[in-house]
């Protein structure tokens, strides 16, 4: 049996929240069968880096993306009443690739990394979601605290629709955590879905082998990582840099608050004008910014899925102090090393009673979360199900040749 794994990212190299999940699946499936990866990519490094997979797979096909032809014709798409999501990723060259596929090889089963992929999974082959978040409740959620509010409850509506109409259709949809099962089973109720959360390279994020930044020695900071254009990083990092470090500041003049993440937008570039708000860009390694931190911080009031950046932090044994809506992500049970902050009084007290860290008791933190967070572990429920799909294929076969 041959996979086919449909990606609507890059899944190389696993540097970001959505490409860290699919790369590590596909590394887990190609151990074990014929992996045709069909995936968009943004840029000429996506391309480049996509192909670098070949080694891995036994086809690899990368559709160009580009998203301001892409994004206009999907506003087009989506004031006729369709998904601005799923208009998105339409691509009409891709769709022709896999056709060919399916006919030219034995594709056995389909994987498709995000919704935005399911139209292209051929009818009659297994397919096996990984939804990862349910996008829709972000979209409501962006319709909560963004104006005007209108344009992203539709958008929440219409891809709630195909979310459930794709999770019927699918053998298995796999989500990231057990608040993302709950609202697809709300959603589409009798559908299999399982939760796969995700894991983190502990062997990367080591803090025994981690570098050290000379100009971060002796300094006293809390950390937010991640990509700062993504709307919800960006909120985060502008309320817990206007609405908590200033009394943080009052308390401990020395505190420094370090915005660490790729691409900063406008509204978080502004906000190294506060004293001791540090907004750094683009950085070639995090883990310095981790592994010097006095701790780190995850205040996001808009969270889906797991957030890597939580599990990275804990892999390199720093607490997290975590808003309610990350916390959510990690229910039923919190991980060690996560502080919960259900309001910004909790975050200055939490912080402020912290003091430095020891060792000690920040080592469990690692421990646990090397335990829950393997992605070895965790991915066997992706191959275990691919391996029940094979398995009816084998009989179906064995049947046949029996009938003949």
């Amino acid at each position: 049996m041959e996979v086919l794994f449909l990606s609507h990212c890059t899944p190389n190299p696993p540097d970001k929240g959505e490409k860290i999940r699919a790369f590590h699946a596909i590394a887990h499936l190609a151990a074990r069968r014929h992996v045709h990866l069909v995936c968009f990519a943004r840029n000429q490094d996506d391309i480049a880096a996509a192909r670098e997979l070949a080694d891995r797979c036994a086809s690899v096909h990368v559709e160009p993306l580009r998203s301001r032809g892409s994004l206009a014709g999907a506003i087009l798409q989506f004031a006729a009443g369709r998904s601005l999501t799923t208009s998105f990723y339409r691509k009409r060259r891709l769709r022709e690739h896999v056709e060919a596929i399916a006919q030219r090889r034995p594709v056995g089963a389909v994987v498709a990394y995000s919704s935005a992929m399911v139209p292209y999974a051929p009818a009659g082959v297994p397919l096996l979601l990984d939804m990862v978040d349910v996008d829709s409740q972000k979209w409501f959620e962006y319709a909560r605290l963004r104006r005007p509010g209108f344009p992203y409850r539709w958008e929440g509506s219409r891809l709630s629709r195909l979310e459930a109409q794709f999770t019927r259709r699918a053998r298995c949809t796999f989500v990231s955590t057990h608040q993302e099962a709950a609202a697809l089973r709300a959603l589409a109720p009798g559908a299999a879905v399982q939760v796969l959360e995700n894991g983190v390279d502990f062997s990367y994020f080591d803090p025994l082998h981690s570098p050290r930044l000379p100009q971060l020695h002796g300094r006293r900071f809390l950390v937010f990582t991640g990509a700062m254009d993504y709307y919800p990083n960006a909120d985060a990092a502008r309320w817990f840099a206007t609405r908590i470090f200033p009394e943080l500041r009052r308390g401990d003049p020395g505190l420094e608050f370090l915005i660490v993440g790729r691409h900063p937008a406008h509204s978080v570039r502004k906000l190294a004008s506060i004293p001791g708000v540090v907004v750094t860009g683009t950085v070639p390694d995090v883990r310095p910014y981790l592994v010097q931190a006095q701790s780190v911080v995850a205040p996001l009031r808009i969270a889906r899925g797991v957030q890597n950046k939580v599990l990275e932090a804990l892999a390199m044994r720093k607490r997290v102090f975590a808003s309610t809506a990350v916390c959510r992500t990690f229910a039923p049970e919190l991980p060690e090393g996560i502080v919960p902050c259900h309001s910004e009084r909790d975050f200055v007290s939490a912080i402020g009673a912290c003091g430095w860290p020891e060792p000690c008791r920040e080592s469990k933190i690692r421990d646990a979360a090397q335990v829950r967070f393997s992605w070895a572990t965790n991915m066997r429920l992706l191959a275990d199900e691919l391996e029940q799909v094979a398995g009816l294929d084998l009989t179906g076969a064995e049947s046949q040749a029996a009938a003949d």
